[in-house]
């Protein structure tokens, strides 16, 4: 298929890039003269918390409103109508990932029930083929038992949103590894010349640069909640259609894409039940947060200590962008690569133990 002309962009969408860009900066002025207490909205008090300022965590909320419009308002094509799946799914999450945006009561278990919900709502109203999960060490296994399935993606898209619930703590951080991964899957869906996914990808990058531009480095506004679990579940949406349209390449590459929030998912974890806290518990143990501790204590680096950390990780979100474009064909690659970025990714995790300790 010819890609030259360019079929794939719809030049509608950067009305609605337009449209963000204003509404991100209406928000900070909101909350910058403080009418968001009028409303009753509540100061955030995570535990999490490194910024002085107050700063409004609607940043995800806007982009959900840009991409419902583009949705609502475009021509009904392939693309349109999986960007309408897409975001359908996400009604559970919409409503209780705003709620603790905007007052920050809402349970945790609550929080996974509804991204339960999300991928039930997605795995029943997807008619497509899915990607072939059977080749996967004990995943393959686990698919042998009926209705086990569902239940597989379901958790798998838990799992992603989670992970980048957990990595956005520093400013950018995890909108680079988003677009890091849209990248990835816009390259090997123009080397597949697979249009609506070209469009697809295009759209939900476009409409994510008015909140990065936002948020880095100054850190106006933040994803909150809502923006981080959405995009996790989008970005495990669109790499399950991706990898069941083309099921030629292996879903290893699926892994690959996702690595850094799944490590982020699996080193959490490790760390709270070898520490016997609860999971449900935020701390300030995640790697990011150490390495914004140890720049904050360097008086060169203290003012600019946040947005430093996600340059310096780099090498962990374009890991998986690099190797994947280059292996994409090659699964014996791509399981290696896995392997090199769990590596670089505890190299990391202890050098930021250490250099915290030491100081």
């Amino acid at each position: 298929m010819d890609l030259s002309n360019m079929q794939w962009f719809d030049p509608y969408i950067l009305i609605w890039v337009g449209i963000s860009s204003v509404l991100n900066i209406l928000t900070i002025h909101f909350w910058d003269k403080k009418y968001f207490l009028k409303l009753g909205f509540i100061k955030y008090r995570g535990l999490q918390r490194i910024h002085k300022n107050e700063t409004p965590r609607l940043g995800g909320l806007i982009f959900l409103i840009s991409l419902f419009g583009y949705a609502i308002f475009s021509k009904n094509n392939e693309d349109i109508i999986l960007l309408k799946l897409i975001l359908f799914s996400l009604i559970p999450i919409i409503i209780f990932g705003l709620k603790e945006d905007l007052y920050h009561d809402v349970l945790p278990a609550i929080r996974l029930i509804s991204l339960f919900f999300v991928g039930w709502i997605f795995f029943t109203e997807f008619s497509m083929r899915l990607p072939d999960l059977t080749n996967i060490p004990i995943i393959g296994n686990f698919l042998l038992i009926p209705g086990s399935t569902a239940l597989i993606y379901i958790l798998g898209m838990m799992t992603i949103a989670n992970g980048f619930n957990l990595i956005d703590g520093v400013n950018g951080l995890a909108v680079s590894i988003a677009l890091s991964i849209l990248c990835s899957l816009f390259f090997v869906s123009y080397r597949t010349a697979d249009v609506a996914m070209l469009s697809l990808i295009l759209s939900l990058s476009l409409l994510l640069i008015p909140f990065l531009l936002a948020n880095y480095p100054l850190g106006l506004i933040f994803l909150g909640d809502l923006g981080a679990y959405a995009i996790g579940l989008i970005l495990s949406m669109a790499t399950i259609i991706f990898f069941g349209r083309h099921p030629e390449i292996s879903p290893w590459g699926a892994v690959l894409l996702m690595i850094y929030p799944l490590s982020e998912v699996v080193f959490t974890l490790l760390r709270r039940i070898a520490t016997r806290v609860s999971i449900f518990k935020p701390d300030k143990e995640h790697m990011h947060f150490k390495f914004f501790i140890y720049f904050r204590k360097l008086k060169n680096l203290k003012k600019i200590a946040n947005p430093v950390v996600t340059p310096v990780l780099a090498i962990l979100w374009v890991f998986p962008l690099l190797s994947f474009i280059m292996s994409y064909q090659n699964p014996l690659f791509i399981r290696a690569s896995i392997i090199i970025f769990i590596f670089l990714y505890a190299l990391f995790y202890a050098i930021g133990y250490e250099i915290i300790k030491t100081r």
